[in-house]
């Protein structure tokens, strides 16, 4: 069941903020800067309209641009680059391991302790190398891609944390289980049900903080300590856009006075956080369950299996889904009365 964020943490005051065709000319306006009206663009759909000097645009104070701001990133610019990561990390994360234990385990004479640890050699290449790279960008001198109001050079993003925390897990187990003669094969098949667990328990418990207006424990991100506490899905797409996708704090500036103005985008990352965190820790504990029933033989291959499965489908669920709500959230900014939005030519993406 869905919990829509109750609005009373972000106020749509009616302030007036200058009108940009672009995000980069204007920097975000803190909250109790003075505001000044400015003209506005005809409506081309009313050829009657002008620009006046007394025309003003009521929007809400945290806007970079009247009426719904722009995010100024598009996913299809990226998607070879897109397509080839998740592929690579598909195939490190699941079809490897699956791959290589059946076929030195059953395929060739090697002792399991040594066709194990050519095993582990394998995982992390990928996700390592994108790792380092995410690190190098954090801490390089200029702070284009650190979250917003981040202090020193090593100040790192609320995910960087996150997988820092989950890497440390996996490489553990998966080293322990290997060292016995003959290695604990169950165990080894379960380092991504526990970080399925271990995503699915904090997406549900930022969850539940933000819908009660829990204050955040810590710095998250771009959200200070004190501050309500974001919906991790919230979290998770503005650093990896940010740095990742190379988009800098640009994009963090964007969706966070997204997020603030727009009731509709805030109901679908709540949406979409309920979504991946009780879906998340289904896969992680139907998973672990299924691993401890059947052979080991059996058990390995579902281990590394479902999970990627999961990913699979509800990636292409949220896809469908976001692009629905996104068309729909723009369409009722579009309907929006004249005397409370932007002009329509300035709402494309």
């Amino acid at each position: 069941m869905a919990l829509a964020p109750d609005e009373r943490s972000y106020p749509e005051s009616t302030s007036t903020v200058q009108t940009s065709s672009n995000f980069n000319e204007k920097a975000p306006l803190p909250p109790d800067a003075p505001l000044s009206p400015i003209p506005t663009a005809p409506d081309p759909g009313n050829p009657t309209s002008s620009s006046s000097e007394n025309e003003v645009i009521p929007v809400t104070a945290t806007e970079v641009l009247p009426g719904l701001p722009r995010l100024n990133y598009n996913l299809w610019n990226y998607r070879k680059k897109l397509f080839i990561v998740t592929t690579l990390l598909a195939v490190e994360s699941s079809i490897v391991p699956i791959a290589l234990y059946y076929g030195l385990v059953f395929g060739t004479t090697l002792r399991q302790g040594i066709a194990f640890a050519i095993i582990t050699s394998f995982f992390g290449i990928v996700s390592g190398l994108e790792f380092g790279l995410r690190s190098l960008k954090l801490i390089s001198k200029k702070d284009t891609y650190r979250p917003l109001g981040a202090k020193g050079r090593w100040k790192f993003d609320f995910t960087h944390m996150t997988l820092s925390f989950g890497y440390t897990i996996i490489t553990a187990l998966l080293i322990a289980a290997s060292i016995p003669r003959p290695p604990l094969v169950k165990p080894l098949a379960i380092p991504l049900s526990l970080f399925f667990l271990q995503m699915g328990a904090q997406l549900v418990w930022s969850g539940w903080m933000s819908a009660m207006h829990k204050p955040a424990p810590c710095k998250i991100s771009s959200w200070e300590k004190g501050e309500r506490t974001p919906p991790l899905v919230y979290t998770l797409v503005e650093d990896i856009v940010a740095v990742d996708g190379g988009a800098g704090k640009e994009y963090r500036e964007a969706l966070k006075a997204r997020y603030q103005t727009s009731k509709m985008f805030r109901r679908m990352i709540a949406d979409q956080n309920w979504f991946w965190g009780f879906g998340s820790l289904a896969c992680g504990g139907g998973t672990m369950a299924a691993v401890w029933v059947p052979a080991k033989e059996i058990a390995y291959g579902l281990g590394w299996g479902i999970p990627l499965i999961f990913s699979l489908v509800w990636t292409w669920i949220t896809v469908v889904w976001v692009r629905g709500a996104l068309r729909k959230e723009k369409k009722m900014w579009i309907g929006k009365p004249r005397s409370s939005m932007v002009p329509r030519e300035a709402l494309s993406h």
